[in-house]
């Protein structure tokens, strides 16, 4: 078998590996010049990269890193996927030839690379420093293919985050389990290491476990052969990004005979497990990916082969139904949530609706409460309603439950606190006390403070990535970065690439002219969430009061004329091809209407990961930006305030602005020197 039987992109009968558009003919008189040597050159040069392009579709490469979703050749073609799984045994290459890497005459690292994988031990290694010894001393491999695993190897271990004392961490594991968190938290400059460069040098890990046999051996890509699986995989178009994945579970499925309308969640984890055993990035986000699309195509295809999976209910939950809670309780409980939604006009302790965020979190907590009573020994069938567990004597044994189980080391907490808040505010509210009950309870949960610590360790080591002046420059740049990127791709007529990119590049530009949070942002409406000026162009945002998420009167901010253009230009160029339906939302959905707020929250998430390698939530940029304005100013708490949008600024210093020691220091030494120099003028007079 040669190239011109296996008809290869580029490969001719007569010019060998030479490519007919490159061929430089010499000058009239026969002799080589030098100018048709240095065009020879450059002829040579183009006809290696012709080669490096039909050797990767030749050996049936993979064009997407199936773990960081960023192609080979296109490194940020799948930036959105929905699926993280990828670099084990389950890694699917794109349809093609496979090429037997002994019947043809290809580079050595390329047969290297395409050889069989055979396992040189029999127990798999612990390290990656041992599997490279015992790849060593198997001669299975070139010595320049083992030097590049021992490089890629070691720019691993040099970029593993040290050990709290300053040490090196432990020697990278082999075990796909323990690798995995590893690679996840990794930080490297992104743009001296791209996402091609390390790429390869996952593959390069993974091509050490197959060998040392932690992994299974490769496979080509195996087709759908079952027409149920095939017509469920026809519902999902071309277009639909979590359809990879659904593939993939499909032939999950297929190889253990499992029809689409026997799955069921016992499947989905041994999906998961099977997963978990490859250097898979994210196992449940892929397992949650399949579930959530799988059941949205049963709701939307009358045909749909499958049956719709249930919800998984959480194991450190305690179910509705238990301890024999009686029924009459939920209703009265799903009254009082009704009448915190909307209460009426005249209604005693009700000052308006409540914000989404509080009444989830009272429903849950008021949920909760009469199990904590029956594990204290009350009898279940006298909690008959909500004013039940109202009560001083409830209150005090429902709050002494919650300190016995989650203060008694540390005191009390954050949750401690809102559970008192919630308790207080149902008695008020719901519970048909007398004045002196009302008071006791009122003043027991008085009583439940959380001891402010100022941020998190999580928060202040996430904030701590900031301290690196080049990373901070490049987060600021990014909305400028992602939208050329946006033009870019449009230009190239990728427009749902585009579409993506300048969407996230957006609602980055807004976030940094005025921090929303992650709920109001993704509800931004064309029609009603924007203030415009008398010729009716936009000119910022202005959410109206019941719109925003806590039910603040108004959340209004300026947009920066670069933001304004930048909204210009995507509401008329990229937002037409997000568009389902004729929603005025700024940031549609797939289903219709607005983007929903945890999706666009996990996209800037990774988004900020794979652009700068820093772990950054949207809400953490709430954080940021009133940190930013104490460091530049200690006394401007009233612009953070107002900034960020609080009503208190009590809430503002407490849980999302504070002077960092740096900046301190810094406005320490400004002061102290402004004291020398004045001293230093009296003297001399």
């Amino acid at each position: 078998m040669n190239a011109v039987q296996l008809q290869l992109p580029g490969f001719a009968t007569t010019l060998g590996h030479r490519h007919t558009q490159y061929a430089v003919p010499l000058p009239p008189d026969g002799v080589p010049n030098e100018r048709h040597r240095m065009r020879t050159h450059s002829g040579e040069r183009r006809r290696a990269l012709v080669m490096q392009d039909d050797l990767f579709g030749a050996l049936c490469a993979e064009t997407g890193d199936l773990a960081s979703k960023t192609g080979i050749r296109e490194p940020m073609a799948a930036e959105h996927a929905a699926c993280n799984d990828g670099g084990g045994a389950l890694d699917e290459p794109v349809d093609g030839a496979i090429i037997d890497p002994t019947t043809i005459s290809l580079p050595a690292n390329a047969r290297a690379r395409v050889a069989g994988d055979v396992v040189v031990c029999a127990t798999p290694p612990a390290t990656f420093a041992e599997a490279l010894e015992l790849l060593a001393a198997s001669d299975t491999l070139p010595a320049a293919r083992l030097k590049d695993l021992r490089r890629d190897v070691a720019w691993i271990e040099d970029h593993c985050p040290r050990n709290r004392d300053g040490s090196a961490a432990a020697p990278l594991p082999c075990d796909p389990a323990a690798l995995r968190p590893i690679l996840k938290s990794l930080k490297f400059d992104r743009k001296k290491t791209g996402p091609k460069r390390f790429y390869n040098i996952r593959s390069s890990l993974a091509a050490i476990q197959r060998k040392t046999g932690w992994l299974p051996p490769r496979t080509p890509r195996r087709p759908i052969t079952t027409s149920a699986w095939a017509s469920l995989l026809g519902m999902m178009g071309d277009g639909d990004l979590s359809r990879p994945t659904m593939r993939r579970f499909a032939v999950f499925c297929e190889e253990r005979n499992v029809a689409p309308g026997d799955v069921a969640l016992d499947h989905l984890d041994a999906y998961h497990d099977a997963l978990a055993a490859t250097n898979a990035k994210a196992p449940d986000q892929t397992v949650t990916t399949i579930k959530a699309r799988w059941n949205r195509l049963c709701r939307e295809q009358e045909s749909f082969p499958g049956q719709e999976l249930p919800a998984r209910r959480n194991p450190n939950t305690i179910r509705d139904d238990a301890n024999g809670i009686p029924p009459s309780f939920t209703s009265d409980l799903n009254a009082y949530i009704a009448k915190l939604r909307k209460p009426g006009p005249f209604e005693k302790g009700f000052t308006g609706p409540a914000a989404k965020s509080t009444v989830r979190t009272r429903g849950d907590i008021l949920a909760l409460a009469p199990h904590r009573l029956v594990k204290r020994g009350w009898p279940a069938a006298s909690l008959t309603s909500l004013a039940a567990i109202l009560t001083p004597t409830a209150v005090e044994t429902i709050l002494t439950d919650y300190w016995e189980v989650n203060c008694a080391e540390s005191g009390w907490t954050l949750g401690a606190e809102a559970t008192a808040q919630a308790l207080a505010a149902a008695a008020r509210q719901w519970g048909k006390l007398s004045a002196a009950e009302l008071e006791q309870v009122l003043e027991m949960c008085r009583e439940v403070r959380a001891k402010h610590r100022g941020f998190t360790a999580k928060k202040l080591e996430r904030l701590a990535q900031f301290d690196d002046p080049k990373i901070e420059r490049l987060f600021l740049q990014l909305p400028e970065t992602l939208w050329r990127k946006a033009l870019k791709f449009a230009k190239a007529g990728k427009m749902k690439r585009a579409a993506d990119t300048a969407k996230y590049a957006l609602a980055l530009a807004i976030l940094f002219d005025k921090p929303l949070r992650v709920a109001d942002l993704s509800i931004l409406d064309l029609a009603l969430d924007f203030a415009r000026d008398a010729k009716g162009k936009i000119t910022g945002v202005k959410i109206a009061y019941g719109r925003a998420s806590k039910h603040a009167p108004v959340v209004e901010g300026a947009l920066s004329p670069q933001t304004v253009r930048m909204l210009e230009t995507y509401v008329t160029k990229f937002r037409p091809t997000l568009l389902h339906d004729n929603s005025t939302a700024l940031f549609p959905g797939q289903a219709g209407g607005h983007l929903d707020s945890r999706s666009m929250a996990t996209q800037i998430r990774a988004l900020i990961g794979r652009e700068l390698g820093v772990d950054v939530n949207s809400h953490l940029m709430r954080s940021y930006v009133g940190t930013v304005i104490l460091d530049e100013d200690p006394r401007a708490v009233a612009l953070a305030q107002r900034v960020l949008g609080h009503q208190n600024a009590t809430t503002t210093l407490k849980f999302y602005a504070a002077q960092r020691g740096r900046a301190a220091n810094r406005h320490y030494a400004e002061l102290l020197e402004r004291r020398r120099r004045r001293l230093r003028t009296s003297v001399e007079d």
